[in-house]
């Protein structure tokens, strides 16, 4: 049975925004769902088939100017007050022990 993901208001960012489902936010695996702007919301879709069977996805959204804006729960790295991960150029994140 599909799993309807359904977003209601976006805080951030200027319109219009990619949506794209991933693994985790930063790296592994995204499918890109669609665009849609501020003008449609709330924006709904269904979830790809093939990410029923992940343990967990996140959604990241891309804005026009090409902000990506990703919220993980379960990642520890270092997370700034705009909700934005701190990231090195080779993708890996920066992790607070």
């Amino acid at each position: 049975m599909a799993i309807q993901i359904t977003i209601n208001s976006v805080t951030s960012g200027l319109s219009p925004y990619n949506v794209y489902v991933c693994d985790q936010c930063f790296g592994g695996t995204c499918q890109y769902i669609d665009t849609f702007s501020d003008a449609i919301l709330p924006f709904s879709f269904n979830l790809p088939t093939s990410f029923e069977t992940y343990p967990s996805y996140v959604i990241k959204l891309e804005d026009s100017n090409g902000c990506i804006y990703c919220e993980d729960s379960a990642s520890s790295a270092k997370q700034f007050q705009d909700g934005d991960y701190f990231e090195f150029m080779d993708g890996e994140e920066y992790l607070f022990e």
